[in-house]
């Protein structure tokens, strides 16, 4: 049995300071036992969502806060910022009018490509994105049909 953990990064409005998270989470992926594909695709989503995010953030004092934690059957990761409420990130890619203004790497196809649940919050001037990603019971290298690479 793996021991839990959970990292939390303040990322300063600075898009050169993502890599750090896409390492972290490449971190928790691995150990988590994601094969290198869908561990290499949750990297880059993850590090596409930041980069889209930090844009949005209220003020240059002001920046994203990361939270990685794996559980027994799962992954999470949070992307916080404050600011306005906006569509969550990848969402947009469902109205076709506001993707087309933002011009976003990250798609909602993609997203769901990448993780198994994703969750939004917006409240009290807070912008929560929430990624899940489910573990496979067992740790063999096989795929199994419709489990996204877990």
């Amino acid at each position: 049995m793996r021991e839990h953990s959970r990292t939390r990064v303040h990322l300063s409005p600075d898009a050169r300071l993502v890599a750090a998270v896409g390492g972290a989470v490449a971190h928790f992926a691995a150990r988590a036992g994601l094969e290198d594909g869908a561990c290499h695709l949750l990297t880059e989503v993850l590090e596409d969502l930041c980069y889209q995010t930090l844009p949005l953030v209220q003020g240059k004092a002001d920046g994203l806060d990361v939270a990685i934690e794996d559980f027994e059957d799962r992954l999470e990761i949070v992307v916080e910022h404050h600011g306005a409420a906006q569509p969550s990130l990848g969402m947009e890619s469902f109205i076709p009018e506001f993707a087309r203004q933002l011009n976003v790497r990250v798609t909602g196809a993609r997203l769901m490509l990448s993780v198994d649940r994703i969750e939004y919050d917006a409240s009290n001037g807070s912008i929560r994105t929430t990624l899940v990603k489910y573990l496979r019971s067992g740790r063999s290298s096989g795929t199994t049909a419709g489990t996204n690479g877990r």
